[in-house]
């Protein structure tokens, strides 16, 4: 699934010469999920990441379970967020500034679609940023088999 979604996005991350590393546990983490909505969230998050850092910037997703949850995190050190739109990031048609080469991209859908994709899966999102500037990291959560009938 990791593969799948870096494979996807490898295009635009190689065009932007952007250093991509992956760091995934050696044993399989087991999800009960639909595997092609877990590669489009995936996506979703590489593909904003690659857009709004600059050329030759940093993206690292990581995949980890911790306690009950198999948590995914995409972190780069891109444009950033401003804190007042961390709140709304999640938001249809939201976009919270230019990309890395000055233009608006997409409707602003992405995120809002990876949020209904994670919390149908009974998971959660955030996101976090130290500001304009600084790069943001996003984080998914998605409950465990064991964990998510509870």
């Amino acid at each position: 699934m990791v593969a799948s979604a870096v494979e996807s996005c490898r295009p635009l991350i190689d065009s932007a010469g952007h250093r991509l590393t992956v760091s995934i546990p050696a044993e399989p983490l087991v999800l009960d999920a639909d595997p092609t909505r877990l590669v489009q969230i995936l996506v979703n998050l590489l593909d904003n990441a690659a857009r709004y850092t600059q050329p030759e910037g940093s993206i690292g997703l990581g995949a980890a379970r911790e306690a009950g949850d198999v948590v995914f995190r995409v972190k780069d050190n891109g444009i950033g967020i401003p804190n007042d739109m961390l709140p709304r990031v999640f938001e249809t048609f939201t976009q919270v500034g230019r990309s890395r080469d000055g233009t608006q991209h997409g409707l602003g859908i992405g995120l809002s679609l990876v949020k209904t994709l994670v919390q149908l899966h009974g998971g959660s999102v955030e996101a976090s940023s130290a500001g304009p500037g600084r790069g943001s990291e996003l984080i998914v959560r998605l409950p465990l088999p064991e964990t998510a009938s509870r």
